[in-house]
């Protein structure tokens, strides 16, 4: 088959994922070929895979839009734009299928052009979740209402029912090109990240549990980037027995200094490891105390670390569950705060709103120290790591890409 890999290219989870896939695919002879618009394109094309042009919105106003709370989080005119840059690149590729990854046209753009699609997506941003994206009755106390007993799991059904529509009903353009272009799926703003014909959940069950799942939607687990980053010059880290904390905030994050968070390194007795993803500059390394790098081999550094400190990125989150790691988030936008909230529920880590963080960053390294000391939080992290360990995802999902749509 000839492939055309849509993702969302300013960010690096939504560029490992289908990159995990498509070179699963490759290996298999098929044709992958991907398109996008920004700096981080240069991680597909050092895997050998071509990288088309395509109009994407560009990050800062869409995670603006997303942290300000903006149901609306695509203007229309922008959503006819990604739409007619898909279809050029239909014409330009003549893809036997489409597989998108955060790419929020794509099944109208396949819809409308016949063309089968699949997708990668977390279970939050579909309509099958069990879980509240923005859980309304949180502040019940749970003496009153138990949330795994009947009333509480009534509250969640009546909760996921009331902030799917207000949502789609915000974002109303996704249905209304639905209707209009006479597609045999209606998207919405809850599913439109989905697939039309296959969606790929990058997700375990028991992290991200849903409900009423249709047969064309498969757990295949997380897909975590695989670096190909050499260590760097001053590896290994020596850290003279205290405890060695990474701190990852992916490559969009909106949650605090990192100069704030580098000088209060050097009063807080822990050496760190802090990847900035090109978003700070100026902040060096000093042997013992901080390693700085704009990006790093996380399955490395997550392997010698004793906790992870990060922004509640859903890749990052799996990636340290895979090593075993206690986590602590600061998240910024509402998917990173939906991760935090299962991290808390299943006992692997804890959070921090962004605005304590800026206002007390003490308080970030006193939650790091709680959550490195308690046991239960490596116990719970390790009885994950073991259930992670077994599957094979990218496999998995290249298995149901040609059980699907593969030509016989």
């Amino acid at each position: 088959m000839r492939i055309l890999c849509l993702p969302y290219t300013h960010t690096l989870s939504h560029i490992s994922r289908p990159l995990a896939i498509a070179a699963e695919l490759r290996a298999r002879g098929h044709d992958i070929i991907f398109a996008g618009d920004s700096p981080k394109d240069h991680f597909i094309r050092s895997e050998g895979f071509d990288v088309l042009p395509a109009y994407q919105v560009e990050p800062d106003i869409l995670f603006n839009r997303i942290r300000q709370g903006k149901l609306q989080f695509v203007s229309d005119d922008e959503l006819y734009r990604l739409i007619a840059s898909d279809r050029d690149l239909y014409r330009q590729v003549q893809p036997d299928l489409v597989l998108s990854d955060g790419r929020f046209s794509a099944p109208l753009s396949a819809g409308l052009d016949g063309i089968p699609q699949a997708a990668i997506v977390n279970v939050s941003s579909t309509e099958y979740r069990a879980l509240p994206y923005i859980p309304f009755f949180e502040w019940l106390p749970e003496k009153l209402v138990k949330r795994d007993g009947s009333l509480g799991k009534s509250l969640d059904r009546f909760n996921l029912a009331l902030e799917m529509l207000v949502f789609d009903n915000a974002a109303t353009v996704f249905k209304k090109l639905s209707r209009k272009f006479g597609l045999r799926r209606t998207v919405t703003a809850t599913n439109c990240l989905a697939g039309n014909d296959l969606t790929l959940l990058a997700d375990i069950p028991e992290y991200f549990p849903t409900r009423n799942l249709p047969a064309d939607y498969h757990y295949i687990g997380p897909l975590t980037w695989q670096s190909p980053l050499p260590p760097p010059a001053w590896w290994p880290p020596k850290n003279d027995g205290k405890r060695l904390v990474y701190f990852t905030m992916g490559t969009t994050w909106m949650g605090g200094s990192f100069t704030t968070l580098y000088k209060r390194l050097q009063q807080e007795g822990l050496t760190a490891i802090i990847a900035t993803g090109g978003q700070a500059q100026g902040l060096e390394t000093i042997e013992g105390e901080v390693y700085v790098e704009e990006f790093v081999d996380g399955d490395l550094v997550m392997a010698a670390c004793d906790l992870v400190v990060c922004h509640g990125g859903n890749g990052t989150i799996y990636q340290a569950l895979q090593h075993g790691k206690p986590i602590v988030g600061i998240p910024t936008i509402p998917d990173q705060q939906f991760n935090m909230r299962r991290v808390k529920a299943l006992g692997v880590g804890e959070a921090l709103a962004p605005k304590t963080f800026a206002d007390h960053p003490e308080k970030l390294f006193a939650l790091a120290r709680q959550v490195a000391e308690d046991s239960r939080y490596r116990d719970h992290a390790k009885r994950l790591q073991g259930q992670l360990a077994s599957l094979a995802p990218a496999k998995k999902a290249a298995d149901l890409i040609e059980a699907r749509f593969g030509r016989n």
